[in-house]
């Protein structure tokens, strides 16, 4: 690392490269105006009266927050009046133990500006003038042309404030860089950028318009690295400065206060991956990025490899092994034959498109310039506690497995149903505002004249967040197994012991705990069980689409927030040995040392469980395994090949986590002499201290394998 880049990172872990907003009075004749003449006015009033983040270390700069007196980006979603009151009803607060308003990612499509600069996106919004007429679209249109010219506009001031900081620097080669910025930024992103380093500025200045995701951050900037070096305008380590400098601006985006500052999930891209040639996209530039962003102290952004078959071993390996060596635990993995095929053959998507997909937030996909078309939790297990609880009288009486499954079914689809109506209806609220800032950098708002809030994108998945998966599954294999194939109860007595909440069936419930064919251990009952269930799922989900027109997927991460405890406390015992208000389970995994088999079965059943892919929503497999399995170098290259065993036999995606239950438990005890512990928790990592409390227990209940 650099001595600058060390002083800006320094700056950036103390919270001194935050970029403060200023204060905009706007004229109250403003109301008088049409709506989005008005939105579109303020919104380009702001912009030019921010002042950019620089420092006598920078070569970049640009980045700016939204305060929420306006009509923001649409990630952080300030100035959305309509989502702001929805969120106040419905965010965190579960409406019948069955939804729960959540979060919403997206990632912007920079190949927008890089190919064609600002001037080209009015271009396109020029064109689409000439072919829509209707009046609430042309608005639309104009003050997306407003606010591009903003953005322009604001390039030049920061170019203006480079050069009067140059001035003031004494450092030649500071003040060397700060004259070439000021320079550069005359012309991009206004223009399409012709180096390495203008393209990486271009990012650095228009994350604003969605500071979440850089999306596929590898595969369009290398064609600018690879002519670069080429022609001797570059040398590997200053490409890597450019990056480490954008990293550091994604981890000052959040400010050093908010818990979030730890959590890798504010930021989330992905390498790797399917081209639309059908080719591996691993390149040196990946690989650059990922030893850029792992020799940096920080926790944003966290980066997922995109694993084909085409992937070489070598390649594997060397992340995996990056990721042993990070301490802030920023590193996951993807396989894309899998998404890849659920895309195409599910959702529709054309290849070229559908290979261009994200991993974004705590794992959720999203397309290039496209937003992700859900934005809810579902409680999975609630139709299965109903079931038993309410109307028991319907399965009661059930002659076989089949005939149950049937019942079940049908109690499942009905939430499931109900669950997706009410995800509808979290979108129609968004709908209600129009973002501008954001739909400039997405693909399809401009061509459609429509807001991507308003399904202005063609390209998207609705893939609502089912917790409890793995509860119902083991419910599944509870019945099948003990009520029917085995006979050691019946029903009746199943469900009284249920009704009581297990309280004089003890033993009973030991029993099960003791001999159930629970998911994760590769046996055929609970394989079989769990193939049906998404097969199921399949078969219901297919051809159903949300209210834009995106295709349902399902998904089973957590996120920050601990839904799968609000469900719970909700929820009576289930047939898997929950008790009355236990924690649900989410991802597709297996935890409280029911995977009994180890970790190969475990991963096995995992890769079995969904061969038609309805499970390549916001999805999230946790492995714990033990520390040795990873530092020990023989160990290790056995676990390689484990986990592309994995990928190769279908599994979706994994993360690690290697601290032992033991490090955890004494954590809890005495947090202040653990601080430093980091784990993943669901699709982003953190320190296991900060961590809430229900969050922690499911951490420490997740089995370690040996």
């Amino acid at each position: 690392m650099t001595e600058r880049i060390q002083r800006l990172t320094e700056l950036t872990l103390q919270g001194k490269m935050y970029a403060d907003t200023v204060k905009t009075v706007y004229d109250e004749a403003d109301l008088l105006l049409p709506r989005q003449q008005m939105e579109s006015k303020r919104i380009c009033e702001y912009i030019l009266n921010q002042e950019p983040k620089l420092t006598e270390y920078s070569v970049l700069t640009g980045f700016f927050n939204f305060d929420g007196s306006i009509v923001g980006d649409a990630f952080r979603r300030g100035g959305h009046k309509a989502t702001q009151e929805a969120f106040h009803l419905f965010y965190l607060k579960p409406i019948d133990n069955l939804s729960t308003m959540e979060w919403q990612h997206a990632t912007a499509d920079y190949t927008k500006i890089l190919n064609r600069g600002i001037c080209g996106i009015i271009e396109d919004i020029d064109e689409s003038l000439r072919n829509h007429t209707k009046s609430e679209q042309t608005e639309f249109l104009l003050a997306l042309k407003r606010v591009a010219d903003a953005l322009i506009g604001w390039a030049h001031k920061c170019s203006r404030r480079a050069a009067a900081l140059s001035l003031t620097v004494s450092n030649e080669e500071y003040r060397n860089n700060l004259q070439k910025l000021s320079k550069t930024l005359l012309r991009v992103p206004e223009k399409a950028p012709e180096s390495f380093y203008e393209a990486v500025l271009c990012i650095y200045l228009c994350f604003s318009a969605d500071p979440d995701s850089v999306g596929t951050l590898d595969r369009y900037l290398y064609p600018f690295y690879k002519k670069d070096i080429e022609n001797g305008t570059l040398t590997r380590e200053e490409a890597a400065e450019y990056l480490q400098e954008l990293f550091l601006m994604l981890q000052a985006a959040t400010p050093v206060q908010s818990n979030n500052f730890t959590r890798g999930g504010e930021s989330h891209f992905c390498i790797g991956g399917y081209l639309p040639s059908g080719e591996d996209g691993f390149t040196e530039l990946s690989r650059l990025i990922v030893e850029s962003m792992i020799e940096l102290p920080t926790y944003i952004p966290q980066v997922t490899l995109r694993w084909t078959k085409k992937t070489p071993r070598e390649v594997f390996r060397f992340v995996l092994d990056c990721e042993r060596h990070d301490p802030h635990k920023r590193i996951a993995f993807q396989n894309d034959e899998k998404r890849i095929m659920a895309y195409t053959e599910i959702c529709h998507i054309p290849f070229e498109r559908a290979v261009g997909y994200t991993t974004v937030g705590c794992n959720e996909p999203a397309f290039l310039g496209a937003i992700i078309g859900s934005n809810s939790k579902i409680n999975f297990l609630r139709s299965t506690e109903r079931l038993f609880h309410e109307k028991a009288n319907l399965i009661e009486k059930a002659e076989s497995f089949d005939a149950f499954f049937d019942v079940f079914k049908k109690e499942l689809f009905s939430d499931l149903e109900r669950g997706y109506e009410y995800d509808n209806f979290y979108n129609k609220q968004r709908a209600q505002d129009i973002n501008y800032v954001s739909s400039l950098v997405f693909n399809d708002c401009i061509e459609n004249a429509t807001s991507l809030t308003q399904g202005g994108g063609n390209t998207a998945i609705a893939s609502p967040m089912c917790l409890g998966i793995t509860n119902v599954i083991d419910s599944l294999c509870v019945v099948k197994q003990f009520v029917f194939d085995e006979k050691m109860f019946t029903m009746s007595e199943l469900i009284t012991a249920l009704h009581a909440d297990w309280r004089g069936y003890e033993d009973l419930h030991t029993l099960i705990l003791k001999r159930g064919k629970f998911f994760g251990n590769d046996d055929d009952t609970s394989n079989c069980v769990a193939q049906r269930l998404y097969r199921e799922l399949y078969e219901f989900l297919k051809d159903k689409t949300n209210l834009y027109g995106y295709h349902w997927l399902i998904g089973d991460l957590l996120g920050y927030n601990i839904h799968h405890k609000w469900f719970g406390n909700h929820t009576r015992a289930t047939p898997d040995g929950r008790y009355n208000g236990d924690m649900l389970k989410f991802g597709l995994g297996q935890s409280e040392g029911r995977d009994r088999e180890g970790l190969s079965a475990l991963l096995n059943a995992i890769a079995k469980v969904d061969p038609n892919g309805i499970g390549c929503g916001s999805t999230v497999t946790n492995i714990t395994i033990d520390e040795q399995l990873i530092k020990n170098d023989a160990n290790f290259e056995k676990t390689v090949d484990l986990l592309l065993t994995y990928f190769q036999n279908g599994g979706v995606h994994f993360q690690l986590t290697y601290v032992s239950k033991k490090d955890l438990l004494c954590a809890k005890e005495t947090p202040d002499d653990y601080k430093h512990l980091r784990v993943r928790v669901t699709g982003f990592s953190d320190y296991f201290v900060k961590l809430n409390d229900a969050i922690q227990n499911d951490i420490i209940a997740r089995t370690e394998q040996k």
